[in-house]
């Protein structure tokens, strides 16, 4: 099944969140980051966040649909240098969605572990400061409702993505999860780093491991005959 991808809207807000909370709870950070929240109040978390990214100039936020059901099925957020990628505008927003975007956390459930969302925000700023370059592309996020998982959703939000980079030769940065990790490989991304957020430290059980990844652009003759390409 060929998927298109397109961009993102403020009325997809709902079904980009409910995606992330499939795709991470048994991973258990968000709700570690907010105890004792249920499901609807982290989804409108979620929700009210993506109104911060379809805001953000440089923040593509696309999104996969089933052709045969309608049906919201896989997102990524794709951060571009507008240097190199200027966009005319982004996303039309509502007066309460633009008002939304510009502090979504203070609607945020409560109590939270401000602590542990800090010490999460730092670890992740760090990386990013240390691999990130001006002119790389970071793959901010990718998700896909599980039970789409497998049929090539994620690698069509992939190749969106990759087809950029390669276009004007340029590298991709992500951290990855344990669950993401071999997509990456397969789509050309190497390990760059392992590093293990420990929640302890912030009042917080467990710890969480990400792979920090980097892709290199491939050759455009070599890039423009891979299967999916357009």
């Amino acid at each position: 099944m060929a998927f298109q991808i397109q961009y993102a809207e403020e009325h997809d807000a709902p079904a980009l969140a409910r995606i992330n909370i499939l795709s991470f709870e048994t991973q258990g950070l968000l709700q570690a980051l907010f105890p004792g929240a249920e499901t609807p109040a982290l989804e409108l978390h979620k929700a009210n966040n993506y109104m911060k990214h379809l805001a953000n100039r440089q923040m593509h936020v696309v999104k996969v649909t089933d052709p045969l059901t309608g049906e919201l099925v896989g997102n990524a957020r794709w951060q571009l240098p507008e240097a190199i990628w200027p966009r005319d505008q982004t996303p039309a927003l509502s007066e309460k969605a633009q008002e939304i975007a510009q502090d979504p956390m203070r609607l945020a459930p409560r109590p939270r572990n401000e602590a542990l969302l800090a010490g999460f925000r730092t670890m992740l700023e760090h990386h990013r400061k240390k691999y990130l370059g001006e002119t790389d592309l970071l793959l901010d996020f990718l998700a896909t409702t599980p039970s789409y998982q497998g049929r090539g959703v994620g690698s069509a939000l992939l190749r969106w993505g990759t087809a950029k980079a390669d276009e004007k030769q340029l590298r991709i940065y992500l951290e990855a999860t344990e669950a993401g990790y071999p997509v990456y490989v397969k789509h050309g991304w190497k390990v760059v780093e392992e590093v293990f957020f420990d929640r302890e430290q912030f009042g917080g059980h467990g710890r969480d491991r990400f792979i920090l990844m980097m892709r290199d652009p491939k050759p455009l003759a070599q890039s423009a005959t891979e299967p999916g390409r357009t």
